[in-house]
């Protein structure tokens, strides 16, 4: 016990605790430099767009459009299936475009998303119809049209609500909550993750690690809201008091969660370890915006209803 008041006692004793307990979970990752490099690149790009909001963002959402589908159609040929790529191009173009802030408007009222859905559909089932009744490829096109092109669509109509300036914040929200539980979630799984959170699906992940993201979001989300709160008193930002924020950083982080794990599942069901190669040190396209094609339109749902 003695030993224990002399310094180099204590420096040695904390070390080998350090060892036990920080350094066999520390994995180290080879690819974390290109990641952060490219995260940085890519989160520059990611704020022109958005501030600009309008054209640049149209592009940008239509270059995913065409990037994401070939990366699905990269990872479900693995498995034998094809792709309708008109009816997944084509009709996201059409639903890009009936998303656009300024025909909703002009013509208020007019549910013109679902307008284009319908009439996208019809072209489906009608080229189906001529090329041969190819159901496993219609059932497989239907689902990745919801999946992607659906979604995107969301991504305009959010940046616009309730208007060009508050939108760009609004925005912000559920790509913040997507991005902090991603971080989060990565450090501290990578560190003190022990118990699976769904070892069949993605063996990486750790529920330390998905209450890391969760609690990483709620902290980052507070200080953001009332940055902007303080900014725009009359905004929906007012309305976000400490429950209300909390209640609604745990559903978009389950949103977040469940969108990683929904693409983490399609990637196992075709075999491969990543999406795409679009992102170095961090795979396809898809595999960076798997989180944002839930939170976004949750977030645009929650707006809709209780605002």
């Amino acid at each position: 016990m003695g030993c224990w008041f002399e310094p180099r006692c204590r420096a040695a004793f904390y070390a080998r605790c350090y060892a036990l307990i920080v350094i066999p979970n520390a994995r180290p990752d080879p690819s974390l430099p290109t990641r952060i490099i490219s995260s940085l690149i890519g989160v520059l790009v990611l704020f022109v767009v958005l501030w600009e909001g309008r054209i640049f963002m149209l592009l940008a959402l239509m270059l995913i459009l065409v990037v994401g589908s070939f990366e699905l159609r990269y990872m479900l040929r693995n498995k034998g299936i094809e792709l309708n790529m008109a009816f997944l191009i084509g009709g996201g173009l059409v639903m890009l475009l009936f998303s656009l802030p300024q025909l909703h408007d002009v013509y208020p009222g007019v549910p013109w998303r679902e307008i284009a859905l319908g009439l996208v559909l019809i072209g489906a089932f009608s080229s189906e119809l001529i090329v041969g009744a190819n159901i496993q490829r219609f059932a497989y096109s239907l689902m990745a049209f919801l999946y992607l092109p659906w979604t995107l669509g969301f991504f305009l109509l959010l940046r616009h609500s309730p208007d060009g300036n508050v939108g760009l914040w609004i925005l912000a929200l559920p790509l913040i909550t997507s991005f902090a539980n991603d971080i989060g979630g990565y450090f501290v799984g990578r560190y003190f993750g022990k118990h699976k959170l769904a070892p069949t699906i993605s063996p990486g992940k750790t529920v330390e690690g998905s209450i890391g993201g969760i609690a990483t979001s709620l902290l980052l989300l507070f200080l953001f809201t009332t940055i902007v709160r303080s900014a725009y008193p009359e905004s929906p930002f007012a309305l976000f008091r400490p429950v209300e924020l909390f209640v609604v950083n745990l559903v978009l982080s389950f949103a977040a969660q469940l969108g990683d794990l929904t693409e983490s599942m399609l990637k196992r069901y075709c075999g491969v370890k990543d999406s795409g190669y679009f992102l170095p040190g961090h795979g396809g396209l898809l595999d960076r915006l798997d989180s944002h094609l839930f939170t976004v339109p949750l977030t645009y749902y929650l707006l809709t209803i209780f605002i």
